[in-house]
C-alpha cells in the first residue's frame, strides 16, 4: 500500500485525475480574489497582499529598514506583506475562509501566515499590542500567528473541511524568523506544506537535510512542494529533488501551475523503468517507487 501522495498545484480551478491531490490559489499573494473551486484544496495567500498593499499602505508591515514590500532594497520580498495585526485584514480574511468552506472545497489551505522577517512589525498597532502582551518579543509574534491559525481552524472545522497550513523552509529559527511555532500550530492543522523553490534542482542534500529536519520536528503529516513550472529545472533534476525528500515526507506537491507540465511529469516517471527500478535499488526511495507503480495501474483521486 502507497504511503506517499504526490499532489499537484495547477492554476485551473479543476482536479487532475492522475494525482491524490490538487491545489489552486482562490485567493494569492497579488491579492486577486477567484471563485471557490470544488473538489480541490483551495489555498488564500493571508498576509501577502499585493493589492491590499497599494490600496492601503499604512497597513503594511514595517521595520527599520523600511516597509515589507518588493521595492524594500534591504529584503528582497517577492511579494507586499500586510501587518498581521490588522483587524479589519484578518477580519476580511477570516470571512474569506469562512465563505470559502461553505463551499464544495476539498480543503483549505493557508499560504503566508506569518511576519515576513524577525525585525517585523514595528508599527503603532504592534507596539502597542507587545507591550500589553507582556511576553517577550518572539513569544507574542509567535501567539499573533497561531491565534489567527486557531480562529481560520475553527472555522474550517465547522465546514468538516481539511485544513493545512504552509511553513516557511527553516526548521530551526522559524517561530523567531516569522512567528511560526510548529508546536503550537500542531494543534490546529490536519497537515503542513514546506515549499523548497528551485529554478534547477543541481544539488539536492539540503533538500534532504530540510526534508529530514521537519519531519523529526513535524508531529502532522508532511508535504514538501517543490517547483516544477516553465522556466524551472529540468525533469532529471525535478526527479532528483523528489528522491531527496520522498523518504521523509508523506507527500510531494509538484508546482506546475500547468496541467500539461503536470501530465507531462507523470507520463515521463510512469514510462522510465529504468528510472523506476533505480529508486529502491539505488536510491531506497520504496515509497516513491510504490507510488509510480500504482499510477500505472489505477490513477485514483483524494484529498490531501
Amino acid at each position: 500500500m502507497c504511503k506517499i501522495k504526490i499532489g499537484v498545484l495547477t492554476n485551473q480551478p479543476e482536479p487532475l485525475r492522475d494525482f491524490d491531490f490538487t491545489s489552486y490559489y482562490v485567493k494569492s499573494c497579488t491579492g486577486k480574489i477567484n471563485k471557490a473551486a470544488n473538489n480541490i484544496t483551495n489555498i488564500i495567500s493571508c498576509f501577502g497582499d499585493n493589492r491590499t498593499a497599494r490600496k492601503k499602505p499604512e497597513w503594511v508591515a514595517v521595520s527599520k529598514t523600511g516597509k515589507a514590500i518588493r521595492t524594500n532594497r534591504c529584503n528582497h520580498f517577492l511579494w507586499d506583506h500586510i501587518c498581521p495585526n490588522v483587524i479589519e485584514y484578518k477580519t476580511n480574511l477570516l470571512d474569506l475562509i469562512k465563505e470559502t468552506s461553505k463551499t464544495k472545497v476539498a480543503g483549505i489551505h493557508l499560504d503566508c501566515i506569518g511576519f515576513p522577517g524577525p525585525e517585523y512589525c514595528t508599527c503603532s498597532r504592534c507596539t502597542k499590542a507587545h507591550k500589553e502582551s507582556h511576553l517577550k518579543r518572539t513569544n507574542w509574534r509567535s501567539k499573533v500567528v497561531t491565534d489567527f491559525v486557531e480562529e481560520a481552524s475553527k472555522i474550517v472545522k465547522e465546514n468538516h473541511k481539511n485544513f493545512s497550513v504552509t511553513l516557511l523552509p527553516d526548521p530551526c529559527f522559524g517561530k523567531e524568523r516569522y512567528g511560526e511555532d510548529f508546536q503550537s500550530l500542531t494543534k490546529y492543522v490536519d497537515s503542513f506544506i514546506v515549499p523548497i523553490y528551485d529554478l534547477v534542482y543541481s544539488t539536492t542534500y539540503l533538500l534532504e537535510t530540510l526534508a529530514y529536519d521537519f519531519s523529526k520536528q513535524l508531529k502532522k503529516p508532511l508535504y514538501i512542494e517543490l517547483y516544477a513550472a516553465n522556466p524551472g529545472p529540468r525533469l532529471k533534476n525535478l526527479l532528483s529533488a523528489m528522491v531527496a525528500v520522498s523518504n521523509y515526507v508523506d507527500g510531494i506537491i509538484l508546482a506546475t501551475h500547468d496541467p500539461a507540465i503536470a501530465k507531462q511529469i507523470k507520463e515521463s516517471l510512469t514510462n522510465d523503468s529504468e528510472f523506476t527500478d533505480s529508486l529502491e535499488k539505488k536510491h531506497h526511495a520504496r515509497k516513491l517507487r510504490q507510488k509510480i507503480q500504482s499510477w500505472k495501474k489505477r490513477p485514483k483521486l483524494n484529498k490531501i
